[in-house]
């Protein structure tokens, strides 16, 4: 199995792939690119997975969430039919947006917990791959923000629609920055 890391920002590239070539890691690759334009670097049924690690939620742009249906459209183009999609964040918005995005489409859910960390049904094999935390994870955990955590299946068919709801925001930011909006919700 291959791991490919994706990101638009090279310092992050440069951080990976320096960690994986110190580690020996032969099965490790780096893609920098825009995420907009994922599809143009994968053939259909070539990958199995996808991870999607504290990706910014990006509350006021449902078309740039990286699980809205405009990249599962996109994610279909070259995920196996079934593939599984992997969501780890901080963000109680992203993570009730993707709930009602998955529901919605009647997208098979396979494992839905709040708090990652203390759910008990998590079995021993997935514990250690879930215990892998990104330099975020450790940042948003030491400041004692629950890991909330979605694994879901992505059909090939089937027409894919936006819920039309509304969350609450998140009450924080990231490096103390202040809100931009005096939104305290959005679609």
């Amino acid at each position: 199995m291959n791991f490919i890391g994706v990101d638009i920002k090279g310092a992050r590239m440069w951080t990976g792939a320096t960690q994986a070539l110190n580690e020996g890691l032969k099965n490790v690759a780096f893609l920098r690119t825009n995420i907009e334009i994922i599809e143009r670097f994968f053939a259909e049924n070539e990958v199995q997975e996808i991870w999607l690690t504290f990706s910014d939620p990006q509350m006021k742009n449902p078309r740039k969430r990286l699980t809205s249906t405009y990249f599962m459209a996109r994610y279909r183009k070259f995920l196996v039919d079934g593939g599984i999609i992997h969501l780890k964040t901080d963000s109680n918005f992203l993570f009730t947006y993707t709930s009602y995005m998955v529901e919605k489409n009647q997208l098979p859910v396979l494992f839905r917990t709040e708090d990652l960390y203390h759910d008990a049904r998590i079995d021993e094999d997935t514990k250690k791959i879930l215990a892998i935390q990104t330099y975020y994870e450790s940042m948003w955990i030491a400041r004692g923000l629950n890991i909330r955590y979605m694994k879901w299946q992505l059909p090939r068919e089937g027409a894919l629609e936006e819920p039309d709801v509304e969350i609450e925001l998140d009450d924080y930011r990231s490096y103390h920055r202040s809100k931009r909006s005096s939104l305290d919700k959005a679609k």
